[in-house]
């Protein structure tokens, strides 16, 4: 066995003897777990006669341990797999995006913890494998309670057990968490391609609150260096999103997102494999998008909205319009019936087209959600056999769905949904059954 894996069933394994200690001790851990089982089915039937089934069986597994008066050990797994029973071109896939055990003092002033575990604070590039210390201050300040961490370990996969071979992470950030869940981080994330530098980024968000009429959320990412040390120090990433609701008839949205699309591992795999790199990949595909979004409630069952924005995949593309209207009625008369409408208009310099969804939902005592949907004009993600996948676009396409939702009770939750959609080219069923049990 790889040692990658043979460390992560290590810390199965302590957590399991851990647990077990715990109990026989009379001193049992709070925890809070779920587990979810789904299977998708789906049959797509061509124009030339041709026809695709397609099946996956996917599996979450989380179980955590919970906050509690002395804190002490603390542990946290999250893991998924999926398997695609009629392909075998697809390889099973395996998620870990938490295994970890830890420790916090008793006054919560400082946590330790080892394993495999995504550092939220970090965004985008805060999955670990590897060691992480954080810091509390005992006292708040005018400005807030203060935080200090430190992580170091490797760079785990994203779609099997383990790490990438030659990758070495590691980064500090200084956090302040404040009343009504404001928080700042700054942090630094410093990736290692064997001996050369992959990216050495600096990360920052906050959320910043006011009352209940105003909020403020960023996210930055920014490359002190290119890849391999090509290529200019350069905004990666930059999100915002800004509401502001002046009275409560009425409230106001407005996000911007711009960014680079760049493969900074391939590119310092190719200078280390002695390749050439062309500038071009440097670059990456910058994309860019904006919206601002206004939504009226004259009464607290009624919702309109419309948005209006811009967006373009690439810096040389045209900028792309889209616009929105909605409708939204819910608990209609009070018999628990609901009732969603909108419409999209999106114009690209080659193609413009309208997108529609219809949604009435139907609440069936207090544990059943019934809904009919119907979209015209979607937009899907493909997932691609390698890793990866594509958007594909389907202007002429119509798509009918029936779903259940139903809670029997505070530990199982059922999921099923059919759907069917007609395009040009095609016709495709498609089923979704899900069991959810809480523990």
């Amino acid at each position: 066995m790889a040692r990658p894996k043979l460390i992560l069933l290590l810390l199965f394994f302590a957590v399991a003897s851990l647990l077990q200690a715990q109990l026989a001790s009379g001193q049992a851990i709070p925890t809070n777990g779920r587990f979810a089982l789904f299977y998708n089915w789906s049959e797509r039937d061509l124009s030339n006669s041709d026809s695709y089934e397609f099946s996956e069986v996917i599996a979450n597994f989380s179980f955590f341990s919970e906050p509690r008066p002395g804190n002490g050990f603390e542990f946290g797994i999250d893991t998924r797999v999926a398997t695609f029973p009629d392909s075998e071109a697809r390889d099973e896939r395996i998620s870990i995006y938490d295994a970890w055990i830890g420790f916090t003092s008793s006054e919560g002033r400082w946590t330790l913890r080892l394993g495999q575990m995504w550092l939220r604070n970090m965004g985008g590039i805060g999955a670990l494998g590897g060691l992480f210390g954080e810091y509390r201050f005992r006292n708040a300040s005018s400005f807030g309670r203060f935080r200090l961490g430190l992580f170091a370990g490797l760079e785990p996969k994203i779609r099997e057990a383990g790490f990438v071979d030659g990758i070495t992470k590691g980064g500090a950030y200084v956090a302040v968490d404040a009343a009504h869940g404001r928080r700042h981080v700054l942090g630094w994330v410093l990736i290692r391609n064997e001996e050369l530098t992959e990216r050495s980024v600096v990360v920052f968000n906050n959320f910043i609150p006011a009352g209940r009429k105003f909020f403020l959320y960023q996210a930055l990412e920014y490359d002190l260096e290119g890849p391999a040390g090509l290529g200019d120090s350069e905004l990666g990433y930059f999100f915002t999103n800004i509401r502001y609701a002046p009275v409560q008839l009425i409230d106001f949205q407005g996000t911007y997102h711009r960014g680079r699309s760049l493969n900074a591992r391939s590119i310092t795999d190719d200078v280390l494999d002695g390749r050439p790199v062309d500038p071009d990949r440097l670059q990456g595909l910058l994309f860019e998008s904006g919206r601002l979004r206004i939504t009226v409630s004259p009464w607290r069952w009624v919702r309109f909205w419309g948005s209006y924005g811009k967006d373009r995949n690439n810096s040389d593309d045209e900028w792309a319009d889209r616009a929105n209207l909605g409708l939204s009625l819910n608990n209609i008369a009070k018999i628990g019936l609901d009732f969603t409408a909108s419409t999209s208009r999106i114009d690209r310099l080659d193609r413009e087209y309208d997108s529609t969804w219809v949604s009435l939902g139907k609440t069936i005592g207090r544990r059943v959600y019934l809904s009919v949907d119907y979209q015209k004009s979607l937009s899907v993600f493909q997932y691609e056999d390698g890793g990866g996948g594509t958007i594909e676009e389907r202007p002429e396409s119509e798509r009918y769905s029936l779903s259940m939702t139903a809670n029997l009770n505070r530990t199982f939750s059922l999921l099923l949904v059919g759907e069917w959609t007609e395009h040009d080219d095609y016709e495709e069923v498609r089923a979704l059954t899900g069991l959810t049990i809480r523990f």
